[in-house]
């Protein structure tokens, strides 16, 4: 018997009541291949939620749905306001990141991406370890190399990076880093085959192998890939203009059962080229005969005024979009002249005062800038003026040394041939240098494929000399079942806590590190829950808690200001050469300049201020020489009628 289904022609009240007219059409009818273009702040998260809402509402178990997001907090934060809206608690719904999605299917299907169950992830600042140890240990065979042409561990991590995430050639990708490398090509390609060997050895992936390995898992198999685009009838992907070629191919594959592939996204917004993301993906998807289009353009951010001089720089490769504003009148953003750094500094710093004065919250204020050098006289001035400020820089807390040594030892208990993370924790006890260290790790090694512990190994290697007896008694005292914040706990009250105390003058900033890592793990019932969390997630928001903390104005670069917002900004050196940069013009990426002024601009709720200086340039003085900079000036192509402008001068 045939089945024949009614559909209600009635929408949902909470459709209708929590959506405008353009949200809703998006949420009702996307379906197929279908890319909502989000203009800044005109409710992309809310279409997100709200069509997972809807999906529910239809009757579409939640386990048939992807949610593929570029953070772990934008993820979170799209479920929990589904789950309100919806009423469901959304059990079985697969959302993350890519690289958390990635591990899950790798998890699932290990043996089929050619990886041991208990693989552990590197982390950028590990992996860069594990390419260095290749190199040094090439230029030791080779003695004709001179090291001084072979790029840095660093530059070479980044030149695999992007290789892998654009789907190029390693050639391709050193001569796109820069090009003077191409004369060291056959050592970069062999450091690059030990370090993907050393990977296999040790039971590791890194960030981008998560992304790779799963393409090639579904490549290879196309039963697995089948059974899971089955499952998935509905794949949503957020910020789909960051995406690059190799995370374009996996949603294209989840997705291809059922065909609903619904990309929300923004291609003015496309900032990370640098890192292999195309805004040319939102070009390629709409290339497909069946795709749709639907437009948002109400902006709830800013004020009227504000949102016309954004409608005046949409950069000119993008899809065309007119903002709506729908709040009350504001301030006419201001063009403010200034004859170099310092005095752009002094009048920030004023500024912001003066606006504290008036009542705005200082976290509710931010300047913005190209480049971090923009800000270095900014941040003096600040200080002098015992303003208190927060840089959006500076490493991530599980990228801190403090914290890397704890999760080491979290690593080697969950995985004994990760070497890395072996070295780490040997060279903090006394006498343990690098040769030390390597034998006990090659001792380690051997005995964890013959069945036996690591602590027997290093307790072989305590004499007078080396003083390993609190790290063994340390791991004798633990086993793998055990929760992790008891390792951890008994790791810091044991030996790390005096360590921190010995070694650092932050001894106390980084013990209250310590203790919230305590805090978070006990959330947790194993050690491969806690590092995966830690590690697949693209920022992990740990602050440290203190009743004395200050609201602070932000500092940021472009770059990692996106997704956020502020009543007032300000945005420094608006200057040919400056901003747009110098350096990416002559590369011929003005387009992204444009993109990224576009994002800054587009931060403002309240009040905007553009910076520039007089000499066109931030720095206009080169030894008792004045220098003047012309070329390609966002400023000047504004429209006069959007701006006003301040000539800032001090008081004679």
């Amino acid at each position: 018997m045939k089945k024949y289904t009614l559909k209600s022609s009635e929408i949902p009240g909470f459709l209708t009541e929590g959506l405008d007219e353009e949200q809703l059409k998006a949420v009702i009818e996307s379906s197929g291949r279908s890319l909502i273009v989000a203009g800044p702040g005109s409710g992309k998260t809310r279409v997100i939620t709200y069509k997972i809402a809807h999906l529910v509402s239809n009757s579409i178990n939640p386990q048939n749905i992807l949610l593929v997001t570029f953070t772990r907090a934008a993820s979170r934060e799209m479920i929990d306001r589904a789950r309100r809206v919806s009423g469901s608690n959304l059990k079985g719904m697969l959302s993350g990141t890519f690289h958390h999605v990635c591990n899950y299917f790798l998890r699932k299907y290990a043996k089929a991406a050619g990886l041991a169950e208990n693989f552990t992830i590197l982390d950028r600042e590990d992996a860069k370890d594990l390419i260095k140890h290749c190199r040094t240990e090439l230029l030791e065979e080779r003695k004709g190399i001179n090291s001084s042409t072979l790029p840095s561990a660093g530059v070479l991590q980044s030149i695999y990076s992007y290789s892998v995430n654009v789907l190029s050639s390693l050639r391709e990708s050193t001569a796109r880093k820069n090009r003077k490398f191409l004369g060291s090509y056959d050592e970069i390609e062999e450091i690059w085959k030990r370090y993907v060997q050393e990977k296999t050895v040790q039971n590791c992936v890194d960030y981008d192998d998560l992304l790779l390995k799963a393409l090639k898992l579904f490549n290879d198999n196309p039963s697995i890939l089948n059974k899971e685009a089955e499952r998935f009838r509905w794949v949503l992907v957020d910020e789909f203009q960051d995406t690059n070629v190799l995370q374009f191919r996996l949603v294209e594959m989840l997705s291809s059962v059922h065909g609903n592939l619904i990309v929300v996204g923004d291609d003015a917004q496309s900032i990370y080229s640098f890192r292999g993301a195309r805004f040319e993906n939102v070009y390629d998807f709409l290339s497909a005969k069946d795709a749709r289009i639907y437009k948002i353009q109400t902006n709830y951010r800013s004020t009227p005024q504000i949102v016309e001089l954004i409608n005046s720089i949409v950069p000119q490769d993008s899809i065309e979009k007119q903002l709506r504003a729908v709040r009350m009148n504001g301030p006419i953003p201001v063009v403010a002249e200034t004859w170099d750094n310092l005095e752009e500094a002094s009048f920030v710093a004023q500024r912001i005062q003066e606006h504290i004065d008036d009542g705005v919250d200082p976290e509710n204020i931010a300047v913005l800038y190209r480049s971090h050098y923009h800000s270095l006289e900014l941040q003096m001035e600040m200080d002098k003026r015992k303003m208190n400020f927060t840089l959006y820089s500076g490493p991530r807390f599980t990228e801190t040394a403090h914290v890397k040594d704890i999760l080491a030892l979290l690593k080697v208990i969950e995985n004994p041939l990760d070497q890395v993370s072996w070295g780490r924790i040997l060279r903090l006890f006394p006498g343990v240098g690098n040769a030390t260290s390597l034998r006990i790790i090659q001792g380690i090694s051997a005995a964890a494929n013959d069945g036996h512990r690591a602590e027997e190994v290093v307790n072989s290697h305590v004499s007078k000399r080396i003083k390993l007896d609190k790290l063994v008694s340390i791991l004798g005292a633990t086993n793998e079942e055990e929760p992790p914040t008891e390792i951890v706990r008994r790791f810091y009250a044991d030996f790390y806590g005096d360590y921190l105390d010995e070694k650092f003058p932050d001894a106390r900033e980084r013990r209250m590190d310590v203790e919230r890592l305590i805090e978070i793990a006990g959330r947790y019932i194993s050690i491969s829950d806690l590092l995966e969390d830690l590690a697949v997630s693209e920022k992990i928001d740990i602050e440290r808690e203190s009743a004395e903390k200050q609201p602070s104005v932000v500092l940021s670069t472009v770059h990692q200001a996106k997704g956020l917002e502020w009543e007032v900004v300000f945005i420094l050196a608006a200057n040919p050469g400056d901003f747009p940069n110098s350096m990416a013009i002559l590369e011929g990426s003005l387009s992204e300049e444009e993109r990224i002024f576009y994002v800054a601009v587009t931060r403002a709720k309240d009040y905007l201020y553009i910076l520039r200086q007089k000499g066109g340039r931030s720095r206009p003085m080169i030894g008792n020489r004045y220098v003047f900079r012309s070329g390609h000036d966002f400023v000047e192509k504004l429209p006069k009628n959007c701006f006003e402008r301040w000539d800032v001068s001090w008081d004679s």
